[in-house]
């Protein structure tokens, strides 16, 4: 979810909302009050990390770069020289999520590497709200007018289908140094150990497995304990176990924590699913979701603030790599081949100049699940079919391009409650201005929180499952035992139909609360294709939700359950009134299916589109070294080369995949990790 704080104040006049907590000093709170986890530990707050403020050496002032944003950060000596062809060993398509990951860890063992980024710094755009968790809310609608007040976002529109009732949905991706990691909700927790597992078995690579594959989730972050001064004890969290994370104040650049405030729905509904006999589930990180708790983040606790895979671009110009090159504003249009379908470099563009960035070794590309698959066909990868139809000539004719994309979509019912949210500020505009100058002062308060902070998942109950058809009970059956159906996310306010949420708010001055219902087995599969021969062109997206039977009866029975919900002992005293959306009147499976489809939205999880798999699955299009069938010279690492999506937030999954990838680079070509060597030469 993205709702901007600083647009809810410049919007008092038309009703703002859906963004963040209210004060918790004041909010009333279920009790007891516990204890906070080992409250032996620093309660202060912690030291400004100084891989996250970095300053050029002196002397290398590059008056040329590009300024960085409030922070005073700028690329310096890593700013690309635009507009010339220049030869790297690897050129990294995308400075998103796995793109900074695995181009700063080649640039460290010594390869020369380039990082090709469409966007520009995050932290200069929208008057730098997305540096603010209570920020990620912005251009949470899926309408299209709401996508195009972002300047990190792409503002794609995903076609209208039937799971969607016919709307045309704008869907985010992230367009700036950092990808998507800048705009998500920097919910942070890894995936099943029974879902590493069954990659593991569909790519034919132990490596996978979760134990194996645990090393790599630790490689990218760096652990710090909460500021318990800021959180309350009633939402305390069982927050460091050694075996997850390196010792708080090591590992890699991206910082994982706590949010330095908690709401009070997320308290509220933690004590209507204890009510309901659920338990709190601590291994989150370590292979296990079904149960509930308050999620780790990629939130600094230091000062509050959004830490992205940009941070892995700041470590290395404070390391002085001078063998890493960044080239923002500037746009992959082709992969460029030799007569033996080796990968020679990248055809790129930067204010309509054209030119290229020539690869000795490889060119990896990381540029997302919708965009990966798309780059891929225009330069001569994918269905010869579609190839054909653009008169794009054929490298490599793989079926499973653009195919077999996974997502997660939410939803869920809002009711009027007891206690304060967000909707406080539509009452009382000077509590927002009083949020924000804690936020600017102390990094605490509401906007240091990013909304939802309390998560929680499940597998359907027996009671629900008989209900279920015999097919769509031997389809589920595809998934692990401690894969969960469905997902719980705290939102503290009115959601709604997800339109316009600013725009389309409840002006009676009561207060709202959201619980939002994720579907995290999804068995529908959409596709993404090519509109033209040209990547300036947006890809045609089909998300196709909800086609499956399966998915529509996990949907209304996860409905029902969320019903079961707010009627629990330990919350149903907290409401006021009927169901306020969609209301008691959407009774039926057909009823409630409509609602569904009216109101879903998704989780911005698309996956899969460019699946790792053996060599014999028509529909495969990576090894498991990530490597492209057919052609030599060539990875894609990221969110589409997964061969499945595990549950939950696939943000620490994409980070360790990078770093995997990256290690399996490095020993094939100087054996051992390499980690840690300086760079051999400058240029």
């Amino acid at each position: 979810m993205h709702l901007s704080l600083s647009l809810l104040l410049a919007s008092w006049s038309s009703r703002l909302v859906q963004g963040l907590a209210s004060n918790a000093s004041y909010y009333p709170y279920p009790g007891p009050v516990h204890e906070a986890a080992f409250p032996q530990q620093q309660q202060g707050p912690s030291p400004v990390l100084q891989s996250d403020r970095p300053v050029l050496p002196q002397g290398q002032e590059d008056t040329t770069s590009i300024q960085e944003g409030p922070n005073g950060q700028w690329l310096g000596i890593l700013q690309g020289d635009i507009r010339r062809e220049r030869v790297f060993d690897y050129v990294v398509v995308g400075g998103g999520t796995a793109g900074n990951a695995i181009a700063v860890r080649l640039a460290q063992t010594g390869f020369r590497v380039a990082i090709v980024e469409a966007g520009q710094l995050y932290e200069d755009l929208d008057g730098g709200s997305h540096t603010i968790p209570g920020d990620d809310l912005n251009g949470v609608g899926w309408s299209i007018a709401d996508a195009s007040k972002s300047g990190v976002d792409w503002n794609f529109v995903a076609e209208p289908q039937l799971g969607s009732n016919f709307r045309r949905m704008h869907v985010a991706r992230g367009r700036c140094l950092g990808g998507s990691s800048a705009l998500n909700f920097m919910i942070y927790h890894r995936a099943t150990r029974g879902s590493m597992d069954r990659w593991a078995e569909e790519v034919g690579d132990d490596s996978y497995r979760f134990d194996n594959f645990l090393p790599f989730y630790k490689r990218s972050t760096n652990f710090s304990p909460p500021r318990l001064d800021a959180r309350k004890a009633n939402s305390s969290a069982i927050y460091y176990i050694p075996r997850d994370f390196d010792r708080p104040g090591y590992g890699g650049p991206v910082q994982v924590g706590f949010s330095n405030y908690v709401s009070a729905w997320s308290t509220w509904l933690e004590s209507g699913l204890k009510s309901l006999g659920m338990r709190r589930e601590d291994n989150y990180n370590y292979g296990a979701l079904n149960g509930f708790h308050y999620t780790t983040t990629t939130i600094r606790t230091s000062d509050g603030t959004r830490s992205s895979s940009a941070t892995f671009v700041y470590e290395a110009k404070k390391q002085s790599l001078a063998n890493l090159r960044v080239f923002l504003n500037t746009q992959a249009t082709k992969i460029l081949f030799d007569r033996y379908k080796r990968a020679t470099g990248v055809e790129v563009v930067h204010k309509g100049v054209y030119y290229k960035l020539r690869a000795r070794k490889e060119v990896i590309v990381s540029a997302g699940a919708y965009q990966s698959p798309q780059l891929l066909m225009v330069s001569g990868i994918g269905p010869p079919d579609t190839l054909y139809r653009y008169r794009i000539p054929v490298i490599s004719p793989l079926v499973g391009v653009g195919q077999n994309m996974w997502d997660h979509i939410f939803f869920g019912p809002g009711h009027v409650v007891k206690f304060p949210t967000l909707d406080h500020f539509n009452a009382n505009p000077l509590e927002y201005v009083a949020a924000k100058a804690e936020y600017r002062q102390k990094g605490t308060g509401p906007l240091s929180s990013n909304v939802p902070e309390f998560l929680a998942w499940e597998k359907l109950s027996r009671s629900y499952r008989a209900r279920f058809s015999p097919q769509a009970q031997r389809e589920l059956a595809y998934f692990p035992p401690d894969w969960p159906e469905v997902e719980y996310l705290s939102a503290n306010g009115f959601v709604g139909n997800f339109y316009n949420v600013p725009g389309s708010q409840p002006t009676d001055k009561r207060m709202y609360a959201t619980i939002l219902g994720a579907l995290v087995a999804p068995l529908s599969r959409g596709n993404i294709t090519i509109r033209s021969p040209s990547t300036l062109d947006p890809p045609v997206i089909w998300h196709n939700w909800l086609e499956h039977r399966a998915d529509q009866e996990v949907a209304v029975a996860w409905f029902r359950r969320m019903r079961e919900v707010w009627a629990s002992p330990g919350l149903e005293f907290m409401t006021e009134g009927p169901e306020y959306y969609p209301g008691e009147n959407f009774r039926s499976d057909r009823q409630i299916l409509q609602a569904v489809r009216e109101s879903l939205m998704t989780v911005w999880h698309p996956a899969c589109t460019c699946k790792m798999g053996r060599r014999g699955d028509r529909t495969a299009v990576l090894d498991s070294q990530a490597r492209v069938f057919g052609v030599t010279g060539l990875r894609v690492v990221d969110a589409s080369s997964m061969p499945l999506l595990p549950p939950g937030h696939p943000q620490s999954t994409i980070y360790a995949l990078a770093e995997k990838i990256a290690q399996d680079i490095i020993r094939a070509e100087r054996g051992g990790s390499g980690y840690g060597r300086r760079p051999t030469r400058a240029y």
